[in-house]
């Protein structure tokens, strides 16, 4: 009688079991960035070759997560970029593949085509229908970023819903596959949006600051890589990541900090 492997129950993570997930959202040159959010081409092609020169390989989470159910993680490391800016199919991609690694994509379903209304200024373009499924068709994930990327802690259950389980549906529809990661615009939730995702029928979600109580496949944390992340810092980030996590607002924390304030800095 052949024994069927068994699969690591993630729904609970301790702090030792933490992967390391990368949280992008622009690669570009802008003049204006006031909330750090992009990225120069040069600079992301430094750290991803920063990865991949210490035997690091870049995943998207739908493997990352497989990979951890079957217990074979070791040395993979989860590469997402949230909103989905047409600059990351112009200059992420190709770096991606030239690497031969992989990503996840979080779009906002109710704003192809459109921009960043939500931040105001400045303005960004978001991947169109047709550049979503040309992202997918470079074998990158895609997933959910909400329909309007508003913030889902303490929304009404009713709109929290509607926003989690609508893009899903668009975009399974629009890819023809089921959409299988979530992440939780502005990177935070809270238990009521944990449990809609999960109804949802998403395998898992990743947010940016993650309560240690709350660790698990629906809160998977991520790390914030900027545009002054040269070598130096990348090798701090990754050997610390975990320790940063041990006390709630702690990723805000140490994204927050300069280069001066210590070991445990973004």
């Amino acid at each position: 009688m052949i024994q069927q492997k068994s699969t690591r129950d993630l729904s609970r993570l301790r702090l030792g079991h933490v992967p390391l997930i990368l949280m992008y959202h622009g690669v570009e040159q802008v003049d204006q960035d006031p909330y750090q959010l992009c990225v120069t081409p040069a600079r992301f092609s430094e750290q991803m070759t920063w990865l991949a020169e210490r035997g690091l390989r870049g995943v998207s989470i739908e493997t990352l997560v497989a990979a951890m159910r079957d217990g074979r993680a070791r040395g993979l490391v989860g590469i997402t970029f949230d909103d989905g800016y047409v600059n990351v199919l112009e200059h992420a991609v190709p770096e991606l593949l030239r690497h031969d690694f992989t990503a996840t994509m979080f779009v906002v379903s109710g704003l192809l085509g459109g921009t960043n209304e939500w931040d105001g200024e400045p303005v960004w373009p978001l991947m169109s229908a047709e550049q979503v499924a040309e992202v997918a068709a470079a074998k990158m994930e895609i997933g959910s970023h909400g329909v309007t990327h508003i913030r889902l802690s303490g929304l009404d259950a009713h709109r929290q819903k509607a926003e989690i389980t609508e893009s899903r549906s668009r975009l399974s529809e629009l890819l023809g596959r089921p959409i299988r990661g979530f992440a939780y615009p502005y990177g935070v939730m809270d238990a009521s949006a944990r449990s809609a995702v999960r109804d949802a029928g998403y395998d898992y979600a990743c947010s940016v600051i993650t309560p240690a109580p709350d660790l698990g496949i629906m809160a998977l944390p991520r790390i914030v890589f900027r545009q002054r992340d040269t070598s130096v810092r990348l090798a701090v980030k990754t050997v610390f990541f975990r320790g940063t996590i041990a006390a709630k607002g702690a990723w805000r924390k140490i994204s927050n900090h300069s280069d001066a304030a210590g070991s445990q800095t973004v």
